[in-house]
């Protein structure tokens, strides 16, 4: 039931007031009587639950979650800029079918060329069942059963020849001037309350950006999720899944690798990373990639990437309350920088631009 159209359709809803069953009827293809918004926030993008009522019985559920662009003028030339509502209908459109991973199953995805309007109509992950945030989610078997989901996804697009097919617009991790000043505020506002490596870090980026993002671009290509934090996970049956595919790109897995161990591991389990490593290539081994990088390059990959969590959380909290909550943002850099500390990552990224 998914619309497939690789081109935009004219009338697509800038807001929640312009989806009516008329709309429905024809981008679902069946006939809906009736819909209401239940509720509505303002995130990154606009989101929204959304009732139905239709004749089309178990083929389409009564309630589905909605993505848009956000009311805010600000928040839209964020989204505009970064690409990342036209991305995530792109990715769904044409990446998840066939993903040997758990997604949110999606029913339409569209967006207009510009990609200042877009539209995703999501399945509804409670109504399946789903879970957020399990007090299972840090221990070290769920640690395992993310990274054989990141396996998976990571193993189906390898090198994959279709980046020159319908995959051609999946391009490396947008690299916007944006971040760089967030960067530099939450140095501004924080730099002298938060410990010296955040300074430390802070200012290694800011020295030059852009051989940062080269660094995080070398080897093997793949679908990166991009942003495999905790909050954008679930867990349906046991088995994780993720959502929030908006800084989907092409480049190297550990990057979904090294953000999310990095991000996540509890203090007592540090010093199994290279172990959790070797796990996540034998996944990759198991489903058919024959060279996968071998440890002492994973261990580097692994010290780049951890570095971008630290700058995506940087820039988040130069953006104020917009994007996530500052005491949140707080508490994750106070968890992930014994994390960076201990793993040496200011020194391996400051050697690797020396090169």
């Amino acid at each position: 039931m998914q619309r497939e159209s690789d081109s935009a359709r004219a009338d697509l809803p800038e807001s929640t007031a312009d989806i009516t069953p008329r709309w429905l009827s024809d981008a679902l293809q069946v006939d809906v009587r009736a819909c209401s918004v239940l509720s509505g926030h303002e995130g990154t993008t606009g989101r929204a639950e959304l009732a139905l009522e239709h004749d089309a019985g178990e083929a389409l559920p009564t309630r589905l979650f909605v993505k848009l662009p956000p009311a805010s003028v600000e928040q839209q030339a964020f989204v505009l800029e970064s690409g990342m509502g036209a991305r995530e209908a792109l990715f769904y459109r044409h990446a998840a079918p066939g993903l040997p991973m758990r997604v949110p199953r999606c029913y339409v995805a569209d967006c207009s060329e510009d990609g200042r309007r877009y539209i995703l109509l999501l399945e509804h992950l409670a109504d399946s069942g789903c879970l957020f945030r399990p007090a299972s989610q840090y221990s070290l078997p769920w640690v395992r059963r993310v990274l054989s989901a990141l396996a998976a996804l990571h193993a189906h697009f390898w090198e994959s020849p279709r980046f020159v097919g319908d995959l051609a617009w999946l391009q490396g991790p947008p690299f916007s001037p944006t971040g760089g000043k967030l960067l530099a505020r939450a140095l501004e506002q924080q730099g002298n309350l938060l410990p010296a490596l955040f300074r430390e870090l802070g200012e290694l980026y800011l020295a030059d950006p852009a051989a940062v993002h080269r660094l995080w671009r070398e080897g093997p290509e793949t679908v990166q999720h991009g942003d495999p934090h905790d909050g954008n996970q679930f867990l349906d049956h046991g088995q994780p899944g993720f959502l929030d595919w908006g800084v989907v790109a092409r480049g190297p897995g550990m990057r979904d690798v090294g953000y999310f161990l990095a991000g996540t591991l509890r203090p007592e389990h540090r010093a199994r990373v290279p172990e959790l490593l070797a796990f996540y290539r034998d996944e990759l081994l198991a489903r058919g990639i024959a060279s996968p990088p071998d440890a002492g390059a994973l261990w580097q990959q692994y010290q780049w990437h951890a570095f971008y969590v630290w700058v995506s959380c940087a820039c988040t909290l130069g953006a104020g309350e917009r994007l996530q909550p500052s005491a949140f943002v707080l508490a994750a850099l106070a968890r992930l920088h014994p994390t960076l500390a201990a793993h040496g990552i200011a020194d391996a990224v400051r050697a690797a631009l020396r090169r």
